[in-house]
């Protein structure tokens, strides 16, 4: 199967992209035609085969047992998004596994999401779990940063970045390891209106940069900085994440269905599984707390080390 520079360029952008706020998105795709390159695998062993007649309408069929492992997949990570984040580091793979057409492979993947993210927010925002105002101000700089992170990516090598990675995350693996007491109390209290403000638009910039630049386990590390920095409960962090993630999942998915980078056939199936993985991933992180977060948080670590090693390898 020959594969042109335009569409390793664009496997390459769905490898490398795990969450997509809105300026993502519109970087990547808008403005760009949609192309059906023949794409068709043996399906008789179960991969996906693309159909249609390549003028927008976008189709694939996918064996049973292709859609068995996507059907599970999303509902294993949709557990991992609700309680920790990075559940994109499952689901991406998955769909490049098993011949996806690689430039739909974003679009069908945020908008799968979509229903879960929606799913687990309401499940935070019913236990009480959500502290507004410094999670929209987050949010609201992230769709910002992540416009400075994306045009960054285009000026500077992902590999930088990379082998600072490699350095950080191993310690913060042993830091949360080793303490013990991390995310259990919510201390936001301690801090001034002026405090929650500052820190709020610098996490919200912050990581939206890196997500803009890189994408792999943003959500993780927003809910870390939200536990660290606003010294919130893991519960907490992970209810004012889900507000950043929500909103970005809704613009990317927006973006990519109104450029007709989606396969609807895929997102139906793929969501309902997600939408029930969400809404037991957040149900456990309510009941247990830290008891789930904190092991689903260094998991979710070590699957964006393995995922960096490969990106470097690959």
């Amino acid at each position: 199967m020959t594969i042109s520079v335009k569409e390793k360029i664009i496997q390459t952008v769905v490898w490398r992209r795990s969450w997509y706020p809105m300026g993502i998105g519109f970087f990547c795709f808008i403005g760009n035609p949609v192309f059906i390159i023949s794409i068709k695998q043996n399906d008789s062993r179960g991969y996906a085969r693309q159909t249609g007649n390549g003028k927008g309408v976008n189709d694939v069929e996918l064996g049973i047992s292709s859609l068995a492992i996507v059907c599970a997949v999303f509902f294993f990570a949709g557990i991992i998004d609700a309680v920790s984040g990075g559940g994109g580091l499952l689901t991406l793979p998955t769909f490049l596994l098993i011949g996806f057409p690689v430039h739909l492979v974003a679009g069908t993947n945020q908008c799968a999401c979509l229903l879960g993210a929606v799913t687990a927010l309401i499940r935070y925002m019913r236990g009480g779990k959500i502290y507004w105002f410094t999670a929209i101000l987050s949010a609201v700089n992230a769709v910002i940063g992540s416009l400075l992170g994306a045009r960054l990516n285009l000026l500077i090598p992902e590999e930088y970045l990379r082998y600072i990675m490699l350095l950080m995350l191993p310690v913060v693996a042993v830091l949360i390891l080793v303490n013990k007491d991390f995310g259990k109390e919510n201390r936001i209290d301690t801090l001034s209106k002026k405090q929650m403000i500052i820190r709020s638009v610098l996490i919200g910039l912050f990581l939206g940069a890196y997500i803009g630049f890189y994408g792999a386990g943003g959500g993780t590390f927003v809910l870390l900085s939200f536990a660290v920095f606003l010294k919130l409960d893991l519960v907490g962090a992970s209810g004012n994440a889900k507000v950043c993630g929500t909103a970005a999942t809704f613009t990317a998915s927006l973006t990519y269905a109104l450029s007709g980078m989606v396969v609807w056939n895929a997102v139906v199936c793929a969501s309902v599984f997600n939408v029930a993985g969400n809404y037991l991933g957040a149900g456990l992180a309510l009941k247990k707390g830290a008891k789930v977060i904190r092991p689903m948080f260094i998991l979710v670590l070590i699957l964006l080390f393995v995922r960096i090693i490969c990106d470097m390898i690959l």
